[in-house]
């Protein structure tokens, strides 16, 4: 059993960047829906709840073919709200640690399990990444006196070996509404432990690339 409870996947966004015409957690890879590949990974999580909005009932339907025992949440804002919009819809009235991520991600499993493991001891663990996306939100990290990996910093416009991997366990009331991206909240909490995912978010074509590219290598 994951010594995590709580999973919000944010899951209502348009995709416009991707272009798909459909909300990215229903693009395929291989015959597999990022989202079915996604509620795998999380499936001795006892409860996860999945943000919807563009095209909700697809999203749903899709979903409910998995038989997944998932708690659906309406962003019916979708078109004018964050992220972190979803992700405090999703976590309304939950208490403890939870986990927040972004439904256009495929991650590998293991490390997934790692950060989950490394997740429960109840501080903000932020999930990092090789930097490679088109559009990095870029992860300064530290290591002093061989204490742990933090996040001591986010930013865009200066490219380091680390990317915000869009994926962190906190508190289930870390995020409002109307606050804007999830990294600006994030930084408020820093420094934060950092955690190493191998992870592939897809938000162009060349991101499903590299993502497609990264399972053919582990088939």
């Amino acid at each position: 059993m994951s010594p995590i409870k709580h999973v919000v996947i944010a899951a209502a966004g348009l995709g416009s960047r991707l272009g798909h015409g459909l909300p990215k957690c229903l693009v395929e890879i291989d015959g597999m829906t990022l989202i079915e590949r996604q509620l795998e990974l999380f499936a001795d999580v006892p409860d996860v709840r999945i943000v919807v909005g563009y095209m909700e009932h697809a999203v749903m339907e899709a979903v409910n073919r998995l038989h997944r025992n998932v708690i659906f949440v309406r962003n019916p804002d979708f078109r004018s709200t964050t992220t972190q919009d979803s992700y405090a819809l999703g976590a309304a009235g939950l208490e403890g640690p939870c986990v927040f991520l972004d439904a256009d991600i495929i991650f590998e499993e293991e490390s997934l399990a790692q950060f989950m493991d490394s997740a429960q001891a109840g501080e903000i663990t932020i999930g990092v990444t090789a930097a490679k996306t088109d559009d990095a939100v870029y992860a300064r990290v530290e290591a002093v006196h061989g204490a742990p990996l933090q996040v001591v910093g986010f930013t865009r416009d200066e490219p380091g070996p680390y990317e915000w991997a869009n994926i962190v366990c906190a508190p289930a009331d870390t995020f409002h509404r109307g606050r804007g991206p999830v990294f600006e909240t994030l930084s408020d909490h820093l420094p934060a432990m950092a955690q190493t995912v191998v992870s592939y978010e897809i938000d162009t074509e060349q991101d499903l690339l590299r993502a497609k590219e990264y399972l053919r290598s582990i088939a």
